[in-house]
């Protein structure tokens, strides 16, 4: 096998998914609080604040009303030129009324906007979201059951189990692993059949001399010195 897995604390494993269920449970606690805050802030903005503030108006209303009789009151009490009534009360308190009036009336057209433009923003907000509910609805449960399956066949391994296979297909490496196991047995097969054709030919090599000087002794050359018949 080309790598090797180093085990330290297979404890270490379980501890992180017992967090990764934690955390996987905060996050959907949050998110269901988050869109139930939507939805109550969805009705109080569609249902309770026109209600409320159409109230304030007709009240404001009233005031202004009440205000204006006052002051038309006071401005048709006929008295003498250097004894005139004083109409500075009346007429701060009809501001007063008339700027709670306003202000009410500015809080209804908002109220009626975002009527409008708040379902739109939860509509973004909770596409937004898509993604996280994913990854709590399918990755974390996939997720801890890949860590079970490991911690395991890890206590396993440890304990001397034949779970090294299994343990590399969990982990995700064992196709990586293996390619380099037969590249290894391969190059060794390799090397072994040069080591070996290497021998063969310094066997070849070394049985040549041998036959060249067999054969030149079984023929041995004429002696230039020995007479030879017929010869003078």
């Amino acid at each position: 096998m080309g790598e090797q897995i180093k085990v330290a604390d297979v404890q270490t494993i379980e501890r992180f998914r017992a967090s990764l269920l934690v955390a996987s449970e905060t996050f959907g606690l949050a998110l269901e609080e988050a869109e139930g805050e939507i939805e109550r802030t969805l009705a109080w903005v569609e249902s309770d604040q026109p209600d409320f503030w159409r109230k304030r108006i007709r009240k404001a209303q009233d005031e202004v009303v009440m205000c204006k009789s006052a002051l038309f009151r006071k401005q048709e009490i006929k008295a003498t030129a250097d004894a005139r009534p004083s109409v500075v009360d009346e007429k701060k308190a009809l501001d007063r009324a008339m700027k709670r009036l306003e202000y009410a009336e500015t809080k209804l057209r908002n109220t009626k906007r975002w009527s409008t433009e708040l379902p739109r923003q939860s509509v973004i907000f909770k596409g937004a979201l898509s993604g996280m509910h994913t990854v709590l609805d399918r990755d974390v449960p996939r997720v801890n059951a890949m860590l079970k399956r490991m911690t395991e066949h890890l206590e396993a391994y440890l304990r001397g189990g034949d779970e090294s296979d299994r343990l590399l297909e969990i982990l995700g490496t064992s196709s990586n692993m293996r390619r380099g196991g037969d590249m290894d047995e391969t190059s060794a097969a390799a090397e072994g059949a040069a080591d070996e054709g290497t021998a063969v030919d310094s066997t070849a090599d070394a049985g040549t001399p041998a036959d060249r000087t067999t054969s030149t002794s079984a023929a041995p050359e004429s002696d230039p010195q020995t007479p030879t018949e017929g010869t003078p």
